[in-house]
């Protein structure tokens, strides 16, 4: 990412802004910029929503996308250790999503693609609407990150004990010799779930001058490559004919003001449908 964003302002033709989009502006109905957490604002011709798992509370996604959390786990190796596994390719095991990374630099990464943990919060400003200019939804799941505000909760370091659990076992099947090794980190990795696992690349059909651009369902970074020229083609009325109508916005009606459950049913799922991050926390505590 340090070298993507090096080459980036390196053609003199991108400012950065530091800062939290708190809500987008509107100009009748057009979307004309973003309003930062600190009150300053952004204006445009064309916003371009792609804020990853944040996307959803920014705009009104439901039945479209959901933020899932996927829980990750770190442990060292030795040198021995990393010239023999460094060799392998990574291990998945379909039956609970389970997998290994790898390792490099002396660090093994096992992580579970599963439906994840929601994180349902009640938004201060709800995310733009589909047909009107406010969501009727308050509650959406949001990623909970090194950034965010500290929860007595959720842990923002941290992750459940059922997760855990999932990947000492999974560790333990994978890799037998490193089954009771300690993590020395872990942390929960925020998906974009969306129904079938297809981005949604699409200008909003309700709002002018929005572009969204979202929905990685856990397989966003490895597209880092490609992804942005394909972007720029939608944009720009190209999309790739084969993916015109995956990756349309699709027009479905307002859900209630109750996260649901999304994920893509592809038979790589662990885990369990619906777990939500805070209530899982509580386990550890009884």
């Amino acid at each position: 990412m340090a070298w993507t964003h090096a080459r980036a302002v390196g053609t003199g033709r991108i400012t950065f802004t530091s800062g939290t989009a708190s809500a987008l502006l509107l100009s009748g109905s057009r979307v004309a910029g973003a309003q930062l957490a600190d009150g300053s604002r952004l204006a445009a011709d064309l916003v371009v929503v792609a804020a990853g798992a944040w996307t959803p509370s920014l705009v009104d996604l439901s039945g479209l996308a959901v933020a899932t959390g996927q829980v990750l786990g770190y442990l060292r190796i030795s040198a021995e250790e990393q010239e023999r596994l460094g060799r392998s390719p990574v291990l998945l095991d379909l039956t609970d999503g389970l997998f290994v990374i790898p390792p490099r630099d002396g660090v093994l990464k096992v992580a579970r693609h599963s439906y994840g943990y929601l994180n349902p919060v009640s938004l201060p400003r709800a995310p733009l609407g589909k047909t009107t200019p406010e969501s009727p939804r308050r509650v959406v799941s949001v990623p909970l990150t090194h950034l965010s505000p500290p929860s007595p909760s959720s842990p923002n370091d941290a992750i459940p004990p059922e997760g855990e659990a999932a990947l000492r076992a999974g560790l333990r099947k994978l890799v037998p010799s490193l089954g009771d090794r300690p993590f020395f980190k872990t942390r929960l990795c925020w998906y974009t779930d969306t129904p079938t696992g297809d981005w949604i690349i699409d200008y909003h059909p309700r709002w002018e001058g929005l572009f969204v651009a979202t929905g990685g369902s856990g397989h966003g970074f490895k597209f880092l490559p490609v992804l942005g020229d394909k972007i720029v083609d939608c944009i720009v009325g190209n999309p790739p004919e084969e993916f015109r109508e995956k990756w349309k916005f699709r027009t479905v009606a307002d859900d209630d003001d109750v996260e649901r459950i999304i994920a893509t049913e592809d038979g790589s799922r662990g885990g369990c449908p619906g777990l939500v991050l805070a209530e899982e926390w509580k386990q550890s505590k009884l």
